[in-house]
C-alpha cells in the first residue's frame, strides 16, 4: 500500500491538482521540517469517515492512518474522528481531543456530517473550528478536507467549507472535484470507491489518503514565503462568533434540576473518549429541565430505528422535536446535534425536555440524550449589542407623561425618573417604527435594562458615567406596539435617570396597558436581588450583566401572579451585620440604597403583599470572622417587622426564610422568624404568615434555583395567602 501512494505521489507531482488551494506558510513549515527529518503529529477530526468506517480495520486501513503512514515514520497521528459528529459537535470536543495533543498539522473533515447539519448553524460551527486551531496558544498548520457523498453531490456544506478555507488562506482539498476529475480522464470510478452511497469503502479511503498526501507534497514544492514570527491577525468572520465560545454540559455536569421519568443511562457514544452516560427513559410522560447557558443551546441525543422521539424548548420558546426515532439507521445508532433555541440573550436559560406524544406513545421504546451543548458564551466585549447610542427620529416624551405607567419604587428627580430598585419598570403603548430611550447613569457600575416589546426581549447597556439616547436598531413593524423597560442590575451596583422616550417621527404615544391587579413588594438581600443568578461558573461582581433581579424568584413569582413587582434588596445587607456599610433598617424606606437618598413618599398605591427574606448575611458575615449572629438578631428583625407593618398596616405580610443556607447552619434564623409571626398573631394580626423554602444554593443561587423558589411561593400565596 505505501509503495502504491508513493506512486501516486509521484504522479502529482507532475499535474496540476484538481481542488487544490494555494499552501499556506504554515502548512510549508511542517512539511520542511519533516522532510528534515523531525517528528510531527498530525491529528485529524472528522466523523465516521475519518474513523475509518468501512474500511477493515477501520483505525488501521482508513484514510487518516494511511495517510499517516504514507508520510512515514516520524509522524504521530491522533485520530479523534468520532462517527456520526459534526463541526458543531466538534467545537465541543476539540480541546481535549486535538488541541491538547499539541499538533503540528490538523486536517478538519465534516463534509459529510455538517450537509445534515442546521443550516444555520453549520458556517458558524465550522468557522469556529478553524479559528479555535488558528488561535491556539500554539496554531496548527490546517487543511481543510471537502468530501462528499458517492458522485460528488450534494456540496453545500462542502461549498461553504472551502469558501472559509480560501477567506483564512487555508489549504484545501476539494476531493469531489479531484476525484471527478480522475473519473472524467477515465482513470478512475465512482462506483469502485463505494459500496454504499455515504462511506467509501476500502479503496475509497486510498483515493482520500492519496489525494490528501499530494496536497500536503505539494506545499513542499512552494517556494518558502518570508517568515513570521507573529502570525497576522484573522480576517473578520463570516458567520460570526458563536460557536468560538461553547459549554458542554454530559455525564455529571448534565443533572436536572427538575425531572420525572429519566433515569441516568442510555447507550454513550462509544468513540467519544470519556463520554458518560447521559438520561434516558421508557415511560410516555418523562420530563427533565436543565441549567443551560448561551445564544445557542442545543441537545446531543441518540438516533436509530429502535428510539422515540423527544422535544425540547428555551424557557418559554416553541417545542422543538428531537428526532431519536430514524427508521433509516437500522441496527446503527447514530447522534444529533439539534438546536433548541437560537439568537437567546447570551446568558443563562432553562431547558425543558419531555418524550413527543406521538405515534410511538405506549411503545416502550426508549429515548435518551447524552449532553447539552451550548454556543455564544461570549465574553463581555463580544456580547450583542441590540441598541444603537442614537436617538430615535422623533420628538421627546417627557418622563412624567401620564400616558407613562410606572411601576415600583421610583425617584422623582428634575431631569426624570431615578431608576435604582433592580425590577423598576416602564410600561408603555406606542406606535411606530422606532423606539429611542434617553438614560444617564448617575452612580456606580454600568446598569442593564431587560427592553421587552411585545414579548421580545432585548438588553440595554448604559455604561458608567454615560448619558445619552438608545436607539433600538431592530425596526418595529406598523401599528401599536407594547414596551416594558426593567432594570435588572440591583442599586447597590448601579443607578440611572430615565430622561425620555423618542419614537418615530410619526409614531405617537397611545393610551397605557391596563393597571395589574395585584402588587408585590420583596424586601431582601442578594437573594431577592437576583445576584450572581446567571453566572456561569463561580459568584463573581466583576461583570454585572449576568446579574438578573428579573429573573429571581420574586420577579418570576409576581410574573406568574400577574402582578406588579417591588423589589427592595440589597447584596451583602442584613438587620444586624453586612458586608459593606449599609443595613437594611437605614435605607428599606428610601428611593436608592443609599443613607443620602430621599425618604420615599407614601406609595400611591400600596402593596397588597409585602414578604420579607433576610437573614443570610447577619449570619454569612460573623460566620466569615469566625463569629456568631448577633444575640440580639430576633429583637431587631421584630422591629423591623414593626417597621414595615407601620408603613403598611393593610397589607398581608410574609415572612420568608432561605434560597441559601443560612437557615440550615444558623438556628436563630427560623427561631426568630417563628418568634415574629407568634409575637404579631397574639397581637391580633392575623395577616402575617411564615414561609421557609426548601429550594436552595450553597452558593448565590442560578435562575434553576430561583425558579423552584417561584414555584414553591407561587403555590403558597394562592394556598394560604391569598384565596
Amino acid at each position: 500500500m505505501k509503495m502504491k501512494l508513493l506512486k501516486g505521489f509521484a504522479l502529482a507531482l507532475s499535474m496540476m491538482l484538481p481542488g487544490l488551494a494555494q499552501a499556506d506558510e504554515r502548512l510549508q513549515a511542517v512539511m520542511q521540517k519533516l522532510a528534515a527529518g523531525q517528528s510531527i503529529t498530525l491529528a485529524t477530526i472528522g466523523g465516521s469517515i475519518t474513523t475509518g468506517y468501512a474500511a477493515q480495520p477501520p483505525r488501521e486501513r482508513g484514510w487518516a492512518a494511511l495517510l499517516a503512514k504514507s508520510l512515514g515514520p516520524k509522524v504521530r497521528l491522533v485520530n479523534a474522528g468520532v462517527s456520526g459528529t459534526d463541526s458543531a459537535a466538534a467545537v465541543q470536543r476539540l480541546q481535549s481531543q486535538v488541541l491538547d495533543t499539541q499538533p503540528d498539522l490538523v486536517v478538519v473533515e465534516f463534509g459529510v456530517n455538517d450537509q445534515w447539519l442546521d443550516p444555520a448553524v453549520r458556517g458558524s460551527s465550522y468557522e469556529a473550528l478553524l479559528r479555535r486551531l488558528l488561535t491556539a496558544p500554539r496554531p496548527p498548520a490546517v487543511v481543510v478536507l471537502g468530501l462528499t457523498q458517492q458522485g460528488n453531490q450534494p456540496r453545500d456544506a462542502v461549498d461553504l467549507q472551502l469558501a472559509l478555507a480560501a477567506h483564512y488562506g487555508l489549504t484545501a482539498v476539494d476531493f469531489g472535484r479531484w476525484m471527478q476529475a480522475r473519473v472524467e480522464s477515465g482513470a478512475d470510478r465512482w462506483a469502485t470507491l463505494y459500496d454504499e452511497p455515504v462511506h467509501p469503502n476500502a479503496i475509497g479511503h486510498q483515493r482520500i489518503a492519496l489525494a490528501v498526501a499530494e496536497a500536503l507534497h505539494a506545499a513542499t514544492r512552494q517556494p518558502a514565503g518570508s517568515p513570521q514570527p507573529v502570525p497576522p491577525p484573522l480576517p473578520e468572520p463570516r458567520f460570526g462568533r458563536a460557536h468560538e465560545f461553547t459549554r458542554m454540559l454530559a455525564g455529571d455536569t448534565l443533572k436536572p434540576y427538575r425531572q420525572h421519568g429519566f433515569a441516568r443511562g442510555g447507550e454513550v457514544h462509544p468513540e467519544w473518549t470519556g463520554q458518560q452516560p447521559g438520561w434516558v427513559t421508557t415511560a410516555d410522560d418523562a420530563e427533565a429541565s436543565f441549567l443551560a447557558y448561551g445564544s445557542e443551546i442545543a441537545v446531543f441525543h441518540a438516533e436509530s430505528d429502535r428510539y422515540r422521539n423527544l422535544e425540547a424548548r428555551v424557557d418559554d420558546g416553541p417545542w422543538v422535536t428531537l428526532r431519536g426515532q430514524v427508521p433509516e439507521r437500522q441496527g446503527y445508532l447514530g447522534w444529533h446535534y439539534t438546536v433548541v433555541g437560537r439568537d437567546l440573550e447570551p446568558t443563562a436559560h432553562l431547558l425543558h425536555v419531555r418524550v413527543k406524544r406521538d405515534e410511538w406513545a405506549g411503545s416502550g421504546r426508549p429515548a435518551s440524550l447524552l449532553a447539552v451543548m451550548s454556543a455564544g458564551l461570549y465574553p463581555p466585549a463580544l456580547r450583542p449589542d441590540d441598541f444603537a447610542p442614537e436617538p430615535a427620529s422623533g420628538d421627546r416624551i417627557a418622563p412624567s407623561d401620564p400616558r407613562l405607567r410606572w411601576v415600583g419604587r421610583i425617584g422623582e428627580l428634575p431631569a426624570g425618573k431615578l431608576l435604582a430598585w433592580s425590577g423598576s419598570e416602564l410600561r408603555a403603548r406606542f406606535s411606530g417604527r422606532e423606539l429611542g430611550l434617553g438614560l444617564a447613569s448617575t452612580h456606580g457600575a454600568t446598569s442593564y435594562f431587560t427592553v421587552e416589546v411585545d414579548g421580545r426581549r432585548h438588553v440595554l447597556a448604559v455604561p458608567a458615567g454615560s448619558a445619552g439616547d438608545w436607539r433600538l436598531r431592530e425596526p418595529l413593524s406598523d401599528g401599536p406596539h407594547e414596551l416594558r423597560l426593567v432594570k435588572r442590575t440591583e442599586g447597590s451596583m448601579a443607578e440611572a435617570v430615565f430622561t425620555s422616550l423618542r419614537l418615530a417621527a410619526n409614531g405617537r404615544l397611545l393610551d397605557p396597558p391596563p393597571a395589574r391587579p395585584l402588587r408585590l413588594e420583596f424586601y431582601g438581600d442578594s437573594i431577592t436581588a437576583g445576584a450572581c443568578d446567571g453566572d456561569v461558573a463561580e459568584d463573581q461582581y466583576e461583570d454585572l450583566y449576568p446579574h438578573d433581579g428579573t429573573r429571581a424568584y420574586g420577579a418570576l413569582t409576581a410574573a406568574r401572579l400577574g402582578a406588579d413587582y417591588v423589589g427592595i434588596a440589597v447584596s451583602g445587607i442584613g438587620i444586624t451585620a453586612t458586608w459593606h456599610d449599609l443595613l437594611m433598617p437605614e435605607v428599606w424606606d428610601r428611593v436608592a440604597p443609599r443613607k443620602n437618598a430621599a425618604v420615599a413618599p407614601p406609595d400611591r398605591r400600596a402593596p397588597d403583599v409585602v414578604l420579607l427574606n433576610l437573614g443570610q448575611n447577619d449570619h454569612g458575615f460573623p460566620a466569615s470572622k469566625g463569629q456568631s449572629i448577633a444575640p440580639d438578631f430576633g429583637t431587631r428583625y421584630l422591629a423591623f417587622v414593626r417597621q414595615l407593618r407601620g408603613r403598611y398596616p393593610k397589607a398581608r405580610l410574609v415572612l420568608l426564610m432561605g434560597g441559601m443556607s443560612a437557615p440550615r447552619e444558623q438556628p436563630a434564623i427560623p427561631h426568630a422568624v417563628q418568634q415574629a409571626v407568634q409575637q404579631l398573631r397574639s397581637e391580633g394580626d392575623d395577616k402575617v404568615w411564615l414561609y421557609r423554602f426548601e429550594a436552595f444554593a450553597w452558593a448565590h443561587p442560578r435562575i434553576d434555583v430561583h425558579e423552584l423558589m417561584a414555584d414553591e411561593l407561587v403555590r403558597f400565596l394562592k394556598d394560604e395567602v391569598l384565596k
